[in-house]
């Protein structure tokens, strides 16, 4: 395998992304080790926000000295302790708000599940499992949308939660999951009520998203979300 970054440089990465977390939160007094915004907005899910930044970290635990690994931890847990029957405002500090509560991957539960995925293959610790596992139901309750097919806050982006999930617990119910969220991107009521796409060949908003989806369908062991991997 070709090597992109030195060691080296992987650890000056994680640094750099450490001290501007720890240097935020410190100025803005906020309530968490680690916490970072975007635009003047602190978000918290997987586009734009906190949980991937950590995710990213765990991705790398091996290259963080330990007191930096412990703030990880801790902003992790902060995370945790910041859902709303089991889902995540899109900004830190916001409450969720029934008739806007955004159930993408980009803000909520389908994306901030990554990062308790990842959480837990690094620590072993239960909890973080559990909490990935909730994450799955909601999008399952509530993951049918009507902003297209993509990966970023369409269809495809939630039921990849499912091929997760499938491949943490095995649970074979994770497959029916994914491939009802499938079906349904072929149905008639779908194509009525599904927004229209600006950028039709995008990864994220676009088809080749949901392409990528529908091929790990077939190989569901090996799934991951494009750019976004766990498992590695």
């Amino acid at each position: 395998m070709t090597q992109v970054l030195t060691p080296a440089q992987i650890k000056s990465i994680c640094q750099a992304i450490l001290e501007s977390g720890k240097q935020y939160a410190l100025r803005k007094r906020k309530p968490v080790s680690l916490m970072y915004s975007y635009y003047g907005t602190e978000y918290l899910g997987a586009a734009h926000g906190l949980s991937s930044i950590l995710q990213m970290l765990l991705s790398y635990y091996e290259y963080l000295q330990p007191a930096d690994q412990e703030l990880v931890w801790q902003s992790v847990d902060f995370l945790m302790d910041q859902e709303q029957n089991s889902n995540w405002a899109p900004e830190l500090g916001e409450t969720i708000e029934r008739e806007n509560e955004l159930v993408h991957w980009c803000h909520g539960a389908p994306g901030i599940a990554y990062m308790f995925a990842k959480a837990y293959l690094v620590s072993k610790k239960p909890q973080y499992l559990d909490s990935c596992i909730q994450c799955g139901e909601l999008t399952w309750q509530k993951g049918l949308l009507k902003k297209g097919p993509g990966i970023c806050h369409g269809v495809a982006g939630s039921a990849y939660v499912f091929l997760l999930l499938y491949r943490l617990t095995g649970n074979s119910k994770y497959i029916y999951r994914a491939q009802r969220f499938a079906e349904f991107l072929f149905t008639e009521e779908f194509k009525a009520g599904s927004r229209a796409l600006e950028s039709v060949y995008s990864l994220f908003e676009g088809f080749s998203g949901t392409v990528c989806f529908l091929v790990d369908l077939l190989q569901p062991n090996q799934a991951e979300f494009p750019l976004f991997s766990v498992f590695v």
